[in-house]
């Protein structure tokens, strides 16, 4: 009975897979078409005005080909690397799956855009690549001062190209730092390199945060930290709670509430300079938690509400976006981006970005009957050894838990922080990476965990009679 259980497990995982690969593959097809048919376009997206990415805003016009193409090259080795280092199969089927990332619709926009967001969006696929040379993906003999340098040197990279990422993509390798650089220590030759490792960290992060504060106090900027909870928290009800009271706030009208109110981005435009001008630095911080007290107490279910909704569109996009183009979601940029992408191939655009967020829902659910099946068909091999021996080495035993736990752990952080800079302002091109982590398990489903040339010989037989031969 065990033995027919595990071989119809293995049958109905083998349909799976092969789902998977179709949908999958249909969906490259599909992106590859829109990227021929706007790969010459100018996406008209508001420049970003700090990082090193603001050069290509000075090259020639018509130079954008060019910047789409390094685009498309970085996301496509990132996604080919990390696959390689993931399940390790042949090069083809990391061709593929590589592929599949790109051609996330969100994915897709970004590289066909002049944005950092594609280059940021390859570099933490690349971090990603080295965190499983820690996992023992390696085979347990990488190195782990040069993985944590791969790391660092991404990480560096991401706060040259946008410096606002500086401070939520230093999560991850703080925690693997903190995980790796005590047995580096107490190895003699290790302790001058995990020094080291730790003095760029800590100066990787310090610059490119630093940056990002340098700009906001170039602006004139004194709110401090509060100013992104008053945007989270207060604006979609800001002309409910202070219209018809602003002299409680420090403004003489409520002019400046009623433009604030009208739209997100207004806030930074009409309302923090009105506040500055009108109080001081320490009044308008006072006034800021007076606002913020008064919105959670008497808003809070709708509050929790609007950041969930931003919460699952920065971490399952093409569930949401649907529901957000419809009108059926929380106010958001993803409106404005589709407008965007669809401007020079409607038709197209609509049937790709359906097509995708349909297939995306669907492969999650083959992706998760996928794992049970390919349970429960090792669920009958002989089980050796002591269960206390194995929970008292668990870390040992599973030598990628702690970076997978780090690894989720950090984009809950970048999901959080991006959600808490404002409401009604979700951004779905600040987290195109975490959107593309759900496709792994499907590719690893599709790709297996075999190495190139580890064919078994019922597997061999079983394509030979497919072929005649």
């Amino acid at each position: 009975m065990s033995e027919m259980m595990k071989k119809a497990a293995e049958a109905a995982g083998l349909v799976v897979k092969n789902i998977l690969f179709i949908g999958y593959t249909l969906q490259i097809g599909l992106g590859l078409i829109w990227m021929g048919a706007n790969f010459l376009k100018v996406q008209e997206f508001l420049p970003v005005d700090t990082g090193l990415y603001t050069c290509f805003y000075h090259l020639p016009r018509g130079a954008n080909a060019i910047v789409y193409l390094l685009q498309l090259g970085a996301a496509l080795y990132a996604g080919y690397r990390l696959i390689f280092k993931l399940c390790s199969v042949r090069r083809a089927f990391c061709f593929w799956g590589s592929l599949a990332l790109m051609t996330l619709p969100m994915a897709m926009q970004c590289h066909l855009a002049l944005l950092p967001y594609s280059f940021v969006c390859s570099l933490e696929l690349m971090k990603l690549s080295f965190v499983c040379g820690l996992a023992g993906k390696d085979g347990g003999h990488a190195s782990p001062v040069k993985a944590l340098a791969g790391i660092l040197v991404c990480f560096g990279l991401q706060c040259l190209l946008w410096p606002k990422y500086s401070l939520p993509g230093a999560v991850l390798p703080l925690l693997l730092l903190l995980w790796k650089l005590p047995g580096l220590f107490r190895k003699k030759g290790q302790l001058l390199k995990g020094l080291l490792l730790a003095v760029c960290f800590l100066a990787v992060t310090a610059a490119g945060w630093g940056v990002e504060r340098g700009r906001e106090d170039l602006q004139g900027s004194s709110l401090g930290w509060s100013w992104p909870f008053v945007k989270r928290v207060c604006w979609p009800t800001l002309w409910a709670d202070w219209g018809e009271r602003p002299e409680e706030i420090g403004l003489e009208n409520g002019s400046v509430i009623w433009q604030s109110a009208y739209y997100p981005y207004y806030m930074e435009q009409y309302f923090k300079p009105a506040l500055e001008e009108a109080v001081t630095p320490e009044e308008a911080r006072a006034i800021m938690k007076k606002m913020i007290d008064y919105a959670w107490r008497v808003h809070y279910p709708m509050v929790v509400r609007q950041m969930g909704w931003d919460v699952l569109g920065y971490g399952v996009t093409p569930l949401i976006l649907p529901l957000q183009l419809a009108g059926e979601a929380y106010d958001s940029c993803s409106g404005r981006n589709y407008e965007v992408m669809r401007n020079e191939t409607p038709a197209l655009t609509k049937y790709y970005v359906r097509t995708a967020c349909t297939w995306f829902g669907v492969s999650l659910v083959l992706t998760a009957a996928g794992a049970v099946f390919g349970v429960i068909g090792r669920s009958w091999k002989s089980r050796k050894g002591s269960v206390s021996a194995a929970s008292r080495n668990i870390f040992r035993r599973m030598p990628w838990l702690f970076p997978a736990l780090a690894v989720l752990f950090s984009l809950s952080m970048v999901i959080l922080f991006f959600t808490m800079q404002g409401a009604g302002i979700m951004d779905y091109k600040y987290t195109v990476w975490v959107n593309q982590l759900w496709i792994l398990g499907s590719i690893k489903i599709v790709c297996g965990e075999k190495k190139e040339g580890q064919v078994k010989e019922h597997e061999i037989k079983g394509i030979a009679g497919r072929i005649g031969i």
